[in-house]
């Protein structure tokens, strides 16, 4: 049986808060023959909490759907200070450890790997799973999740000629020219990753399971929308820098007389601050994380789902957001501050309305006009947006995707 390794710090089974990719992609691949073990940290990114540990030094074996996973021993933190660097290190190291001697102890029994899959954003633990495929003749895949270091300087907290900067081009440098594969989540990356030394490139979408993630007709509602029947909006995913709720919860302000509320669901640096930021507005609701498998039937409840992130230059062609295609599954008309491909494909396939980043009257206005619009018209987006996930963003199609490059690479 033909063995794979899938490495991500932040992997999540679907009873957790976060992105499930590898926990499907694990499933599917297993279901397909392989003997399937995903390395992963036992510290959760959403809740900033230890979900997995059982006081074991190393790491914490768990067969989760006949899967083995190996929840890794990491230094916890709560904000991005000195503490976040001590537990990427920690996980490397571990990660480092783990690898190598399974590798060692495989290779007198000829069960080694046949192929590892290092999932970014995290590139010293791709590199890592890089340095033990050169070593022991495997092939990797390595996919890209995030364009680091790319993001992390048009975000501005990071000078290009940094040190930290620096090291993380060389290693982005390598692991695009020596991975056997490279996997982009959004077809703007093709281009920069092939600019960058790749040369056999992979566009697999994000996309939901549409089993879990099934059709709901939009929320039952009065012949219009009042104090006792509002139009719900909710934001669903991480609350940092870069996801632009200030400038949500600007727009709210500007809504204050209409019966909209806006939910904010999920965790993050900024949560607490963005709590103070509207604790004057009614009309904006706080809520911590759920699990995945949870998800779906939440959002059900909510007229619309909005997707927000900040003005940064490589979100109009670089991103590919989780929760765009899992409103697009559900059925719900999407609300986008992501000028460039998303911003665009909502437009084309008239499935929500869109406003530019960081502008709230635009954004306001927008809000606007999907709280105004006919039930009719917004059913028929309701509609459009299954569809679009049924042809192009299924996580079907991705596992597919991956199980073809395996069995070519393997």
């Amino acid at each position: 049986m033909k063995r794979i390794w899938i490495i991500n710090q932040f992997a999540n089974t679907n009873k957790m808060p976060g992105h499930t990719r590898q926990y499907d992609l694990s499933i599917y691949l297993k279901e397909n023959g392989f003997l399937v073990s995903v390395f992963a940290s036992d510290f959760n990114l959403s809740l900033r909490k230890f979900l997995k540990k059982k006081n074991k030094l190393i790491y914490h074996k768990e067969v989760i759907e006949k899967v083995n996973w190996y929840w890794l021993s990491v230094f916890g933190y709560k904000s991005n200070n000195w503490r976040r660097y001590l537990n990427m290190i920690s996980f490397n190291l571990n990660l480092f450890i783990n690898l190598f001697l399974r590798c060692f102890m495989t290779s007198f029994t000829k069960k080694k790997p046949s192929i590892i899959i290092a999932s970014s954003p995290q590139l010293p633990a791709a590199l890592v799973g890089l340095i033990i495929a050169k070593i022991y003749s495997i092939p990797l895949i390595f996919e890209v999740r995030d364009l680091w270091p790319r993001v992390l300087i048009d975000i501005k907290n990071y000078n290009a000629n940094s040190f930290y900067v620096k090291i993380l081009f060389i290693i982005e440098n390598l692991l695009y020219k020596h991975s056997s594969l490279v996997v982009v989540l959004s077809k703007g990356c093709v281009n920069y990753v092939k600019n960058k030394g790749a040369k056999n490139v992979k566009y697999l979408s994000n996309g939901p399971d549409l089993k879990l993630f099934r059709y709901y007709k939009l929320p039952t509602q009065f012949e219009e929308f009042s104090e006792k029947r509002p139009f719900r909006i909710i934001y669903s995913g991480a609350h940092g820098l870069v996801n632009g709720l200030e400038n949500v919860i600007e727009a709210a302000k500007l809504l204050e007389k209409l019966p909209i509320l806006f939910y904010f669901l999920g965790d993050g640096q900024e949560k607490n601050n963005l709590i103070k930021y509207a604790s004057d507005l009614k009309s904006i609701i706080f809520k911590d994380p759920i699990s995945q498998i949870k998800i779906p039937k939440y959002l059900s409840r909510f007229d619309a789902i909005i997707v927000s992130l900040s003005d940064i230059k490589l979100f109009r062609y670089g991103v590919s957001p989780n929760k765009l295609y899992d409103a697009y599954a559900l059925g719900r008309p999407v609300i986008t501050t992501i000028p460039g491909l998303i911003n665009d494909e909502v437009k084309e396939y008239k499935i929500g309305v869109t406003a530019k980043a960081e502008n709230p009257d635009q954004l306001a206005s927008a809000i606007k006009d999907l709280f105004y619009m006919p039930r009719e018209e917004r059913e028929k987006m309701s509609l459009r947006a299954r569809k679009l996930a049924e042809t192009n963003y299924s996580r079907k199609y991705m596992c597919e995707g991956f199980l073809k490059e395996i069995n070519k690479l393997s």
